[in-house]
């Protein structure tokens, strides 16, 4: 007899996260994870200057605003034929940087690590969870300690981030065509400070917290694997070409180059109007809340039809680094080491800058066209797919990491790589606490995973099964 256990809200992440999970005798045997939100971008941005897409969309998020800014920018640059100078690459890569580092302390301390350690009997740590406590009172009371301080290294990298982008979040210094601020030695030197005092936290600090808790909960290294499948659309590019993430797919432990025309979605499992695999320049977003097969707001990408893993272990994979496992604490190892590697990675960059030499050219050559924007995200890989006309959007389409790591079945009722990590999970407690390990290591975020508002029937939603 299968028994149905509900978390919602999904605690310390996004309230409208629902997670559906079927027991049998303590194991998952099946699992369900809804979006239960309401949004509009794609059809917010319809008619409006193409120019303007990078400060829309940043909209989408507040905690990875300037991925949404730079994979819009590329998507114009491409409609209209812009060209963007070597120092607006590597400032648009400094603004991004600095954004993807408090974006991964911010997952890690806040939403991660709670999850392994006890912390004081105050807000936001209470209720407690008394189940699975493997550190000891000092432990708890120093992992306590540098929750509080990676608040402060968390706002270090949003001041790195304000020196190019202006303000934090939701900055001003991505365009099309490159970047709004000028280089000069001040802004440089004051960059360069703020990132040696965040890579001596990641080295004094982020680090062996990271290796405490992989040594006290070993199982969670491989508990929680996706479906085996990875995929990586590049990031970080630099003057001359190359890029710091390279793009990639691994499907079925097969190796092969990323081609963006394999990129489908469907909606035969969510709210929307049904429709079958459409590439994303084809379909639109037409939503539907009395689809009866519906049970999220999130629709189906698939790459080849397959669902793909994407986030730090994903680019891990793609690039050969080494990688300690599949599961939830192999992700959290590699967003650590993901986010010293971007770290060091800016003071190259910064030395690469050439003070007074331009960062923007507007020239453009067509006011119509169509175009994609790829870029690696905080929580993996992120798509923009514009059709310009006389200079306004007139079509629009977002797929997002959250999307591929959580989207609905397919029209084969294939699950979704968050929905399949949970199966074969052992459950112990009664608040479902392992599985959220595992959801949380995904680091979803279900602000920009959904489509559309229509602004009816926004309650009451009901999981179909």
């Amino acid at each position: 007899m299968l028994e149905k256990k509900t978390i919602f809200p999904m605690s310390r992440i996004h309230c409208p996260m629902l997670v559906e999970a079927w027991l049998e005798d303590g194991e998952i045997k099946d699992a369900y994870i809804s979006d239960t939100l309401y949004r509009g971008f794609e059809q917010i941005l319809i008619g409006r200057s193409a120019m303007d897409m990078p400060y829309y969309t940043q909209r989408i998020c507040g905690i990875c605003s300037s991925a949404h800014a730079i994979t819009a920018a590329l998507a114009v640059e491409q409609a209209l034929g812009m060209q963007v100078p070597p120092n607006g690459l590597l400032i648009r890569n400094l603004i991004l940087a600095s954004d993807f580092i408090q974006n991964h302390f911010r997952h890690l301390y806040l939403y991660t690590f709670p999850d392994y350690f006890r912390g004081p009997d105050i807000a936001p740590f209470i209720p407690h969870s008394e189940s699975d406590q493997r550190l000891s009172s000092k432990e708890n009371t120093t992992m306590t300690e540098h929750y509080f301080k990676s608040f402060e290294i968390a706002r270090t990298a949003h001041a790195a981030f304000a020196i190019f982008g202006g303000k934090a979040p939701h900055g001003h210094g991505i365009v099309p065509g490159g970047a709004s601020m000028e280089v000069d030695a001040d802004k440089v030197n004051r960059y360069r400070g703020y990132l040696m005092e965040i890579l001596g936290f990641i080295d004094d600090v982020l680090l062996p917290d990271v290796t405490l808790i992989r040594e006290r909960y070993p199982e969670y290294v491989d508990l929680g694997k996706g479906v085996g499948n990875y995929l990586s659309v590049g990031g970080f590019q630099l003057p001359g070409g190359s890029t710091l993430f390279p793009q990639g797919v691994i499907l079925q432990g097969k190796r092969e180059a990323f081609d963006e025309k394999h990129v489908t979605e469907d909606v035969t499992n969510a709210w929307y109007k049904p429709h079958g695999p459409l590439h994303p320049s084809e379909e639109d977003t037409v939503p539907d809340h009395n689809q009866p097969k519906g049970y999220t707001w999130v629709k189906s990408p698939r790459y080849r039809g397959q669902p793909v893993e994407v986030g730090p272990l994903a680019r891990a994979v793609i690039q050969g680094e080494a990688v300690i496992g599949q599961g939830a604490l192999a992700r959290t190892w590699a967003r650590s080491l993901e986010l010293k590697k971007i770290a060091k990675a800016t003071l190259l960059w910064l030395n690469r800058l050439e003070p007074g030499a331009e960062t923007y050219n507007g020239k453009k050559g067509q006011d119509s066209g169509i175009g994609i924007g790829l870029h690696e995200a905080m929580r993996g890989a992120l798509g923009h797919w514009i059709s310009v006309k006389d200079g306004r959007v007139n079509h629009y389409q977002i797929i997002t990491p959250s999307a591929l790591n959580f989207g609905a079945r397919d029209e084969k009722g294939t699950r979704s790589v968050g929905e399949s990590s949970l199966l074969g999970l052992k459950v112990k407690s009664e608040d479902l606490k392992e599985a959220g390990r595992i959801i949380r290591s995904f680091d979803p975020c279900f602000s920009c995973s959904v489509h559309v508002i229509d602004g009816v029937n926004l309650y009451n939603l009901k999981i179909q099964v």
